[in-house]
């Protein structure tokens, strides 16, 4: 017998599969996201951070990593004109839908790249909760 195409019965029964596949993933899913979200905005973060570092050295002054809601910038001023230069700013919300909380709002690199907090930073960072913790030591080293 020469047969093409499918039964229903075999359609029917390929459905199901996918219906009881799709119905177990789901629910994990949602935290899968949530958990890599918060771990990219944390990544974000530990890159801004060197940023700011990198960009004291090179500069040769003070640059400040700032924390203005869920956005961070580094901001550059100039030592002789005053003037404001942001070099990076990154709205870790729109980017990660991630919401931020820390304890200090600005981290002060001296121009040999040191950080001058004086106590360890935290920043927690949260997605539908799901939750970390990022601690920047006084002296501007990310500790997870």
């Amino acid at each position: 017998m020469n047969r093409h195409g499918f039964s229903l019965i075999e359609l029917v029964v390929v459905v199901v599969l996918i219906g009881a596949i799709a119905a177990i993933m789901f629910p994990r899913i949602g935290p899968a996201l949530n958990r890599r979200s918060v771990d990219g905005a944390r990544v974000a973060i530990t890159a801004l951070n060197a940023k700011a570092k990198a960009l004291a050295v090179q500069r040769g002054r003070a640059v400040s990593l700032v924390r203005d809601g869920n956005r961070y910038l580094v901001i550059s001023q100039h030592p002789v004109t005053g003037a404001v230069d942001t070099v990076d700013r990154q709205n870790l919300f729109e980017r990660f839908k991630v919401t931020l909380d820390a304890d200090r709002n600005t981290l002060l690199y001296d121009p040999r790249g040191i950080g001058l907090q004086g106590s360890t930073t935290n920043i927690a960072i949260t997605r539908a909760g799901y939750a970390d913790t990022l601690r920047i030591s006084a002296i501007g080293s990310v500790m997870r």
